[in-house]
Order: structure tokens, then sequence, then C-alpha cells
């Protein structure tokens, strides 16, 4: 009986989380690793679809990105649908970078910011 019971619990638990992970997996193809080689310290990453003129919510939150060191960016189910993002970095010193070159992170797996451009991979 104990088995039964189990064996049905994991089957309802996997009914309804099924057409939840299908909507997951359609919105991660947009999400990336993001790597900071700018030399500076990031203290806000503002991510914008490229044909928005308007930038969306800082990304880090209350972190901040050293130098050399990366994070995965994650878009929400339903954020956005476009696949070509530009992104506004803020430095610990208040100057910004803007990268605007619409970068397609619906076909990569990571973009490396520099001081002055990004490169997708």
């Amino acid at each position: 009986m104990k088995t039964f019971v189990r064996v049905t619990l994991c089957a309802i638990l996997l009914v309804f989380m099924l057409p939840h992970q299908i909507g997951s997996q359609q919105a991660a193809n947009r999400n990336f690793w993001f790597l900071n080689n700018t030399g500076r310290e990031i203290h806000n990453v503002y991510v914008s679809p490229h044909e928005s003129k308007v930038w969306g919510k800082d990304v880090l939150g209350r972190a901040t990105l050293p130098t050399g060191v990366g994070t995965l960016i994650i878009f929400p189910p339903g954020w956005q649908t476009s696949c070509y993002m530009d992104f506004k970095l803020v430095f610990d010193n208040g100057t910004e970078q803007l990268y605007e070159e619409g970068r397609d992170v619906c076909t990569l797996h990571a973009v490396e910011f520099d001081a002055s451009s990004s490169t997708g991979f």
C-alpha cells in the first residue's frame, strides 16, 4: 500500500510540474553567463531589449561583480520576448558603459564584457 501511495504522489507531482518545466525551458533559451572582464567592479547591470528605449531593472540587485568574475543572467518567464539585448553597466565609481550591439542571447551561452565592447560565445 505504501508503494502505491508513493507512486501515485510522484505521478501527480510529475503531471503538475511538467507544464511548468516546459515553459521554463522556453524562457531559459535566453539565459546566459555574464562575464566581467572590464577591469572594474560592476555595481549595476541593466538589460533591455535592443528595440527598447527604456532600461530594465538592475539584474544584480544588491550584489556586485568584481572583474574576472561571472554570473548567470536568468530571464523570468514572460519577461520580454526579444532575443536581442543591450546592456548598461554601472561601475563602482558611478561611471556607466553602454553595450548596444543587440546581442542575440537566444543563441549565445555567454557574453564577455571588456572595457569597451562585448563578445558573445
